[in-house]
């Protein structure tokens, strides 16, 4: 037993703390596969206590389970769940994975062939792998969908009119800066702008992929819906259709003198006086047109170049077709909501061509300037690589989140729907 493991956790330094917690997380994920299986092997025996009318009645009991959550695992320990039981046995997914596959699984239509059943599984533990269960419910609900070729059955009924429209929406909005250089804001709208703005919060405000086992998103719910607004502001920014100025997404420019040009400054000053570290410059300046105005020492100016190149609208819709949205591991942003960025930077030399860009949504594009993730593009593929203190081996990671589902091998069609079933879980 290691040092790390024996240790009280205030003994620990940062990186031994989550060492830690990647270690805990792996071993509840392999206690709960152990537990799976013990409850398979008493299921089996048919030996359950008198007194208890079924196997997840005992289960409720003992454990203490809400007997929804019994039937779950039972579900689980007795279903054909082959990979998701070989990757919860190894550590590699949760307990919470584990059940919204099989939850799903059991769904599964009738007429899946089993190399169906067994593509669809493999695909969900592949991404459980790399995203929080959230995603994988996600992905399943498209599965589900591309699998219902059925046109939907509820149609808008004759209701009653609506109520007619204003013809001028009440909308108010305020705003100031504050003295800590904060932008404050207030304001109410109409219904009808009020459900578009929460149609685009919620997906956008929830928890972020873990970016380790048992580390959930620390923020708190409001900080959530702030980063939402920051996403909503940047994609509007980026939108061709908005008034001129508006239509770049940022002209910036930067003033720096030719020796701290060549110093590689910690710090730069922009056009409204601001201070910024060039950490945070580099990250603003992925997407915007770039004035470089390089001062001598006597303060004239060297040289005022052209707008740098940023990615064309015919590049942008190349990467949505190759990136099919954020590139970060889980993430399932739709391209829309992504900026392209520079793997080597356009400050460093980097060229705006489509194998020196990657697709990244406001989150994971500020996570890969302020922290240890790199980025690689081989053969067209967008790899993420962790920071040592996430895997010491640093293995490179290719989203899954935005795969296509896969196709049933039976093109016949849904009315041979007397084919053998394919072995659901719960049977």
């Amino acid at each position: 037993m290691s040092a790390t493991t024996t240790l009280p956790a205030w003994q620990l330094p940062d990186r031994d703390l989550t060492t830690r917690l990647l270690a805990t997380q792996r071993q509840q994920n392999i206690a709960y596969a152990e537990q799976l299986e013990t409850i398979r092997e008493l299921d089996s025996r048919g030996t359950v206590p008198e007194g208890y009318s079924s196997t997840a009645a005992y289960l409720a009991t003992i454990l203490h389970l809400t007997p929804r959550e019994a039937r779950s695992r039972l579900a689980q320990a007795t279903g054909s769940l082959p990979l998701t039981s070989k990757a919860l046995t190894a550590g590699e997914i949760t307990a919470q994975h584990a059940a919204v596959i099989a939850e799903f699984l059991a769904t599964a239509p009738r007429w899946l062939t089993p190399e169906d059943y067994t593509v669809a599984e493999d695909t969900l533990v592949t991404l459980a792998q790399q995203a929080n269960p959230g995603t994988v419910r996600r992905a399943a609900t498209r599965l589900k969908i591309y699998w219902d070729n059925d046109p939907a059955e509820d149609e808008p009924g004759p209701d009653a009119d609506p109520e007619p429209a204003s013809a001028r929406p009440w909308r108010e909005f305020r705003w100031h800066w504050t003295r800590s250089g904060r932008f404050r804001f207030t304001g109410n709208v109409d219904q009808e702008t009020g459900t578009l703005i929460e149609q685009l919060l919620v997906p956008l405000a929830a928890p972020d992929p873990a970016s380790a086992p048992g580390t959930p998103d620390p923020r708190t719910p409001a900080e959530r819906h702030g980063d939402a607004v920051a996403a909503i502001v940047d994609l509007a920014a980026r939108t061709p259709d908005l008034p001129a100025k508006a239509g770049e997404r940022a002209v910036a420019t930067v003033t720096v003198s030719l020796e701290t040009l060549q110093n590689a400054a910690k710090t730069v000053f922009t056009d409204d006086e601001s201070v910024l570290p060039a950490s945070h410059l580099r990250r603003i300046l992925c997407d915007a047109k770039v004035y470089p105005a390089v001062l001598g020492t006597e303060g004239q100016v060297l040289d005022l170049g052209r707008a740098a190149r940023t990615a064309t609208n015919a590049q942008r819709r190349a990467l949505a077709i190759r990136d099919r949205g954020c590139t970060f591991p889980g993430c399932d942003r739709s391209p829309k909501w992504t900026t392209p960025h520079h793997v080597v930077h356009w400050s460093d030399g980097g060229a705006t061509d489509l194998d020196n860009l990657a697709s990244c949504c406001e989150r994971h594009h500020r996570l890969l300037h302020h922290s240890g993730w790199q980025i690689s593009i081989r053969d067209g593929v967008v790899y993420w690589i962790p920071p040592s203190i996430l895997d010491p081996e640093r293995k490179p990671l290719r989203n899954t989140a935005h795969n296509p589902p896969p196709a049933p091998l039976r093109s016949r069609s849904r009315t041979l729907r007397t084919a053998p079933p394919c072995p659901n879980p719960g049977g």
